[in-house]
């Protein structure tokens, strides 16, 4: 699981539960169920011998901390600050010398605060049939993202939001996958522009291929060139007619199988798009279409471990 600065991981894509959302649910887990035993030892240990005031052990102190340091690692991660407190407050005791009667104390405040911490805390889960694509993004789209490597970022938050029904979002993020080729495809007909639409480029494009159908030798491999040219123009004016341009204006919204259909049609006109283009991907540069100089595909997501 790649972590951020801060040390907390990074809340995105399909986990398993071991690694739910942004925490470990293994450690989660072992800390409640063992709050929960060392609960019932003092209980018991109390009932048995009736004496509250008896101190603690230097050997069962030893141990109680032990597993306060590792409930605190899962108290910060989840964000569970009186929990903390109260871990923090129970190893301070324990360091002074704590009877069994601050032990029963503590533990029941964590065991307090850890109710009234989880309360507000959220978990996703994904359905069957929506997990199962999300978690074979990198096979399905795998020719595209490494002909077009900038595109990784948005194809994965795209079937991320479409797993999460968030469809026009991930309708949205399919249109900026389209634009790296749009943009790949422009630099392969030796075409430069800084800031343009959609159309502009599709009329360049355009006129390209008709100045390429006078200048190239007849042959098959003209008429090959020709053919892969042609159609990719006309794909793109109908990405933008019929999706582009009402998702990038707020003109409709997609639902399900809308947005699925256009994952499925990104996906597979990307991949003959990549094995088409003559232009290596290093020589493909430039400024991305209606964005700015500081384009957020530069700057890659953390992967985590699928």
């Amino acid at each position: 699981m790649t972590r951020r600065d801060n040390g907390s991981a990074v809340p995105y894509g399909l986990l398993r539960l071991s690694d739910l959302i942004n925490c470990s649910m293994v450690a989660f887990g072992s800390f409640c169920s063992q709050l929960m035993n060392e609960l019932m030892q003092v209980a018991l240990h109390l009932r048995d011998t009736g004496d509250y005031q008896e101190l603690v052990p230097d050997d069962k102190a030893e141990k109680v901390q032990k597993w306060l340091r590792l409930w605190r690692l899962s108290s910060v991660e989840f964000e569970l600050d009186h929990v903390t407190n109260s871990i923090d407050r129970l190893s301070k005791r324990l360091n002074n010398g704590a009877m069994y009667r601050d032990l029963e104390y503590g533990f029941n405040a964590i065991k307090d605060a850890l109710d009234d911490g989880l309360e507000g805390h959220f978990i996703y889960r994904y359905p069957a049939h929506r997990a199962r694509i999300l978690s074979e993004w990198k096979n399905d789209w795998r020719a595209v993202y490494t002909r077009f490597p900038e595109s990784v970022n948005d194809i994965r938050v795209g079937v991320d939001l479409w797993a999460l029904q968030h469809h026009t979002a991930s309708v949205f993020h399919m249109m900026r996958v389209l634009e790296i080729g749009l943009r790949a495809l422009a630099h392969d007909l030796q075409l430069s522009f800084t800031i343009e639409n959609w159309q502009n480029i599709v009329d360049r494009i355009e006129a390209a291929i008709k100045q390429q159908q006078k200048s190239l030798p007849r042959g098959e491999e003209r008429n090959s060139r020709l053919q892969f040219l042609g159609e990719a123009a006309k794909e793109f004016s109908y990405f933008k007619d019929g999706w582009r341009n009402y998702v990038s204006h707020n003109k409709t919204d997609y639902d399900e199988h809308q947005s699925r259909s256009v994952m499925e049609h990104v996906s597979h006109f990307m991949a003959i798009l990549a094995k088409g283009l003559t232009v290596s991907q290093a020589e493909a540069t430039g400024q991305g279409l209606d964005q700015t100089s500081s384009d957020p595909l530069q700057h890659q997501a953390p992967e985590r471990s699928q």
